[in-house]
């Protein structure tokens, strides 16, 4: 995607830029700089996450910011989701991220405090005959979830009995194009991807319609494989700094600061 700016919002971009990208190291006590910690996240998840976005997405640029506020500066590599978790695994990064908590991802990771929390809802077409007001009424449709992305455990209970039926592709995108030519009858998404992901793609957010009922509260943590030395104490110092950042009144600040950067880069 390529953004583009107007004359009317320049002064405005540059002034965000500025405050986007101003280091975060003045926070920090410089003395006790470590080793830079190795991130890693996935494509195709904005705001969260993707490689066309400025630090790669609001989540490399506030937990790089959170670590570089306790003295650690951070790289984020973008690599396919399933292959990062697969990779980090394999001890070539320290943290991956956005990822919500499951049970089998829990066994092999530990997760930080959450840093983002959404609620995610069911998208269908406008035009769609599906008129469900709980998520029995979904029961017999397919809906698209890409590779590596969690399906929640309502959706999965619903799978694991028959209920429903999941096709996946190789990123969101992807999915709103089943959608659109009725491969799949919807995709279950938080409602900030929804809206990025709707502005990128040749469909008009008049085309698509979110179905009236709550189908998971998330919330999207750092993860740090139990196999890397100290994860422990990798996991501890980040849920410190977070909290001192967002008592601080600076997560705030700075995911605010984020978005308006977005929107403005957004504007034609």
């Amino acid at each position: 995607m390529q953004w583009q700016m107007t004359d009317h919002v320049r002064v405005r971009t540059l002034c965000l830029l500025i405050l986007l990208f101003m280091p975060a190291l003045v926070l920090a006590d410089t003395s006790e700089i470590r080793e830079p910690l190795k991130l890693v996240t996935g494509p195709h998840y904005a705001p969260f996450a993707a490689d066309y976005l400025p630090s790669k997405g609001l989540g490399p640029y506030l937990i790089s910011r959170i670590f570089e506020a306790s003295g650690r500066n951070a790289t984020t590599d973008v690599r396919p989701w399933n292959r990062a978790y697969r990779e980090t695994l394999n001890g070539r990064y320290d943290a991956i991220l956005p990822y919500i908590e499951t049970p089998d991802r829990k066994d092999v990771y530990l997760f930080s405090v959450p840093v983002f929390k959404a609620d995610s809802y069911a998208y269908v077409m406008a035009d769609s005959k599906i008129d469900a007001h709980s998520l029995a009424g979904l029961k017999g449709r397919k809906y698209c979830n890409p590779l590596g992305f969690a399906d929640g455990s309502a959706l999965s209970e619903m799978r694991s009995n028959g209920e429903i039926a999941r096709l996946s592709a190789a990123n969101l995108e992807s999915c709103f194009k089943m959608l659109a030519v009725g491969r799949v009858d919807f995709i279950k998404i938080n409602q900030y991807v929804a809206n990025y992901v709707i502005r990128q793609i040749d469909l008009s957010a008049d085309n698509i319609r979110k179905l009236p009922f709550l189908v998971e509260r998330i919330s999207l943590h750092v993860m740090v494989p139990k196999t890397r030395p100290e994860a422990q104490a990798l996991i501890s110092e980040f849920d410190r700094a977070f909290s001192e950042m967002n008592q601080s009144g600076r997560i705030q600040e700075w995911t605010q600061n984020y978005l308006e950067t977005l929107d403005s880069l957004s504007e034609q």
